[in-house]
């Protein structure tokens, strides 16, 4: 029997402090994922368009950004349990408002009071991971942590599809509210309460605060809103502007105070640097393959949301066997080399996706799922931890907060870029085809006959009903379309291929440090 005051002196504490920092990051990814699913539906229910139900995702997603800088200094002011508690409670009681939000208005402010509440969790769960693990043992404890981080994103859709089509959409927030308890009661009873002894006497950074929080939060504006509002737009052109203002004044400020925000010798360190530049490149990649698959699975495979989840639960799996092995090795020989090797696959995994087409199977998404999740298992511990044991203990609050910025800021990037790609290949193809079709010709008269006469005509009920009221050329420009949208799809994922690619490269400059 172990004794209440001895618990945290016990071998198995750390492990349990472990599978708190799992279950709350894997809490914080799924609901990000989860919603997204349900848009369609909480679109219906309040009566929005298609730009306005955005703004579910882009207030958490600005706001979730911004509140991880507070983590620094609430972790060095009050220990780390204090502001996970209050995390957690944030959490919590912002994903049950979200649940029986009556209006539109009303769920967008409670889902800033969740993002306040999510944007502690996985930053915090790091440094809880820090703390109790010595540096050679973390890449062990993240690899078991980067399990929930990477199974989130798979099943998050399948969870998702499921509350959406069978349940209630509010499902999706109130599911998060017995865990979130769970999770309280556990770190309120198992987590040490570590406020400093000598306390901490450096105040906030307030200047510098709201400058980095205007930059970050209109640069994420900009890439969520650009295709949406178009990037030429004067909204864009003008947020663009004030975030490229308030980051040169934040600059200035951070220069010529005494107080800074955060600790800046960390960029004097070369394996944080390098890992953080990795980070950006592998969550653009990551992320940007995540947002255009299930939509190429369902809009052009035609499979549901629910098939869609099922399809991607591979990458989930294999990158849950992974991680921990990755992590476990990187203990031992160093993190720089399984960073390269799951980079490469990576690479192949999205080279691979660039020969995806109408008969594309499912045999062969599976094995480009497995093959992704090895990849992406490589890579996860071992980076997180060459950011991580780059810095001095002090430093670990201030590290690990940068870390999810920058993985923010790539998905973003990421996601905004390929959303962005995925058009102008389209319009690349489209122009392809209109210079090599000729309109004129004797083959082209003979596919119109076909579509006419046979296909129109003579096709089944679920074909006429398809295809009406278009006439044959219409029907031929739709199929033309659908190829162009299927090369820029294949176009799409072969850059994310060679973006992996830079990233391997840039991973060659990884200082190795074995146990």
């Amino acid at each position: 029997m172990i004794k209440k005051n001895k618990i945290n002196e016990h071998k198995l504490y750390k492990w349990l402090i472990l599978s708190i920092a799992v279950t709350a990051s894997f809490m914080a990814i799924l609901d990000i994922n989860i919603v997204i699913v349900a848009l369609p539906k909480m679109m219906s229910h309040f009566g929005v368009n298609v730009i306005t139900i955005d703004w579910v995702i882009i207030a958490y997603t600005i706001t979730y950004s911004i509140i991880i800088l507070l983590t620094i200094f609430a972790s060095k002011k009050y220990g780390f349990k204090i502001p996970f508690v209050v995390s957690i409670v944030f959490f919590v009681i912002g994903s049950a408002f979200c649940g029986f939000a009556p209006t539109y208005e009303i769920m967008i402010i409670f889902r800033i009071i969740q993002a306040i509440g999510g944007a502690g969790l996985i930053p915090i769960s790091v440094n809880l991971i820090a703390k109790y693990f010595k540096a050679q043992e973390r890449g062990t404890a993240m690899g078991i942590w980067t399990i929930g981080i990477m199974v989130a994103p798979a099943i998050g859709p399948i969870i998702g599809g499921y509350f959406v089509d069978y349940v209630d959409w509010r499902m999706i927030f109130y599911f998060n509210v017995p865990i979130g308890i769970i999770l309280l009661l556990g770190t309120l009873i198992l987590l040490e309460n570590d406020m400093p002894l000598k306390p901490f006497t450096k105040k906030f950074d307030f200047t510098g605060f709201i400058l980095i929080a205007i930059s970050l939060g209109t640069l994420l504006y900009v890439l969520n809103e650009g295709q949406t509002l178009e990037w030429d737009s004067a909204a864009i052109h003008l947020s663009e502007l004030i975030s490229a203002a308030s980051f040169i004044l934040f600059l200035i400020v951070e220069i010529f105070s005494k107080k800074h925000l955060m600790d800046y010798s960390l960029f004097k360190t070369r394996n944080f640097v390098i890992g953080n530049l990795v980070n950006i490149i592998r969550s653009g990649a990551i992320f940007s393959t995540l947002f255009l698959l299930p939509i190429f699975i369902e809009d052009i495979l035609n499979y549901n949301a629910m098939h869609a989840g099922y399809l991607m639960a591979p990458f989930a799996i294999t990158t849950g066997v992974v991680s921990p092995i990755a992590g476990k090795i990187s203990d031992k020989y160093g993190p720089k080399y399984l960073i390269l090797l799951g980079m490469i696959i990576f690479a192949i995994s999205n080279f691979s996706l660039g020969s995806i087409s109408l008969q594309t199977s499912i045999p062969f998404i599976v094995y480009n799922q497995l093959l992704r999740g090895i990849g992406v298992g490589l890579i996860n511990a071992p980076l997180l931890m060459t950011v991580i044991n780059s810095a001095k203990f002090e430093q670990i609050p201030d590290a690990s907060a940068l870390y999810n910025v920058f993985l923010q800021i790539g998905a973003s990037f990421g996601v905004a870029w390929s959303g962005e790609e995925l058009v102008v290949r389209q319009v690349y193809h489209l122009n392809q085809y209109s210079r090599d079709i000729n309109y004129n010709s004797y083959n082209f008269n003979n596919v119109i006959n076909f579509l006419h006469g046979d296909l129109i005509k003579n096709g089944g009920s679920f074909v006429r009903a398809m295809l009406y009221p278009f006439n044959s050329v219409k029907v031929f420009d739709y199929i033309i379309n659908e190829f162009s949208l299927i090369g820029a799809y294949g176009d799409v994922f072969a850059a994310l291929g060679y973006l992996c690619i830079i990233g391997s490269i840039t991973a060659l400059a990884v200082k190795n440090i074995k146990r």
